[in-house]
């Protein structure tokens, strides 16, 4: 059990260092581009999916499996916007691509999705 507690605060270590290492090379303008540019991107990629899926909720049998979609696009969602977030924060500074932002982007990406999975769960507890 020690050896996992240690495992987990290393990572969370490493993944502070690496943040606090990208911080250093960017700057608020590159930072802003980089959120608009990955919001716009990540949301035109999940658009067509979910408009499909709004528009077949027209049939009432299916109401619980749409929704059940939309969730999925929702749990997705955080996924996409991180990566394109460091693939264009990368484009904007070249020297982070020689740091590993595979450990941040997964680490942000799962923390709000647990967040949009408690909320989902709460609202499709209270819908359903």
């Amino acid at each position: 059990m020690n050896t996992l507690m240690h495992k987990i605060f290393a990572f969370f270590r490493r993944f502070s260092k690496l943040v606090k290492m990208i911080d250093k090379e960017t700057r608020v303008k590159g930072v802003l581009k980089s959120v608009f540019g990955a919001l716009l991107i990540s949301i035109l990629i999940l658009l067509l999916p979910v408009l499909v899926v709004v528009n077949m909720f027209i049939y009432t049998k299916l109401t619980f499996l749409l929704s059940i979609f939309l969730f999925i696009f929702i749990l997705c969602w955080p996924f996409i916007y991180y990566f394109f977030y460091y693939k264009l924060l990368k484009v904007y500074y070249p020297k982070v691509q020689a740091i590993n932002t595979t450990i941040p982007q997964l680490v942000e990406s799962t923390i709000v999705a647990i967040f949009f999975l408690i909320l989902g769960i709460i609202v499709l507890s209270v819908i359903f």
